[in-house]
């Protein structure tokens, strides 16, 4: 074979190898994470959103990218949504694991004393009656059924 004669077959085979990428369809899906991916290859649940180049007219072609370019917007600010939603839900669960276990130390500081007192803003110490000191527990003890949403163990 004369150098020619090969050089025009490497060309072919190029061309040809060229073409059918230019065919090729675009698959998008978005995993369990929320992250979208794009591959030439289809997967469960996947959509087409590219079919080959060659059917398409340039103007059916930039609708088509455009069409691209906007689920994938949506589709970050769908994953951008969710982490903003964990992320509140994480924040929210540590307050109230605060809460709870505040409200779980001074409700186990009154069981625990053997008189209660409030302090004025002077310093001085004024003690409770039986009564007050069992109100204040009682009311120490609905603290921790609202922030732990269980009785306390005693």
């Amino acid at each position: 074979m004369s150098r020619t004669t090969i050089l025009i077959l490497l060309c072919a085979i190029t061309l040809a190898g060229t073409l059918s990428l230019a065919r090729a369809n675009v698959y998008r899906w978005v995993d369990k994470h929320g992250v979208v991916h794009y591959s030439d290859q289809w997967k469960p649940g996947a959509k087409r959103v590219m079919v080959s180049s060659e059917s398409l007219s340039t103007g059916e072609s930039s609708a088509a990218q455009q069409g691209i370019a906007a689920e994938s917007k949506a589709a970050d600010r769908q994953t951008r949504q969710a982490a903003d939603e964990r992320t509140v839900q994480s924040k929210e669960a540590k307050l109230q694991a605060r809460r709870c276990k505040k409200a779980r130390a001074i409700y186990h500081r009154m069981i625990y004393a053997r008189r209660l007192f409030k302090t004025d803003k002077s310093g001085k110490r004024h003690y409770l009656s039986g009564a007050q000191a069992d109100a204040a527990r009682a009311k120490a003890l609905a603290n921790v059924n609202e922030f732990c949403g269980t009785p306390s163990p005693q």
